[in-house]
């Protein structure tokens, strides 16, 4: 697998919100990074490490 980083896997799983790409509850889940990462100025730091490997996963399932 290519090296990404955390913050441009959330930045392109952004761009896939409110698609039929998402399930409804990865939608919510990137909706609520996104936000977060708003909000502390993309710190990607502060995720759990299940938060960013559920970012990981999701992002391998459509971009990988």
């Amino acid at each position: 697998m290519r090296s990404v980083s955390l913050t441009t896997m959330i930045e392109q799983l952004d761009g896939l919100r409110e698609t039929s790409d998402l399930t409804d509850w990865e939608n919510s889940f990137v909706a609520s990074i996104v936000e977060r990462q708003k909000a502390i100025k993309q710190d990607t730091r502060s995720l759990s490490a299940k938060q960013a490997e559920t970012v990981q996963s999701i992002w391998q399932k459509h971009f990988s």
